[in-house]
């Protein structure tokens, strides 16, 4: 099976980011906005000592730099 965005040099992970970011721009307003929602990823960390989770620590909401530029 012979892939066009493998063709291009891109994997998949880039290509489906790619499409996403087509597909929210073209969406109306107000689903643009719920889309815009959905879009925000959190990353936990702990790391385990003695089979024992401690504290998990929270890492800072990541933003794409579209959300950035929205924002100002």
């Amino acid at each position: 099976m012979n892939f066009t965005w493998r063709a291009a040099g891109l994997n998949y992970l880039q290509a489906s980011n790619i499409a996403a970011r087509a597909l929210r721009r073209v969406l109306v307003a107000e689903k643009r906005a719920e889309a815009a929602k959905r879009d925000v990823m959190g990353i936990k960390v702990a790391k385990w000592t003695s089979s024992k989770a401690p504290e998990t620590v929270e890492i800072p909401v990541l933003q794409t730099k579209e959300q950035i530029v929205s924002s100002q």
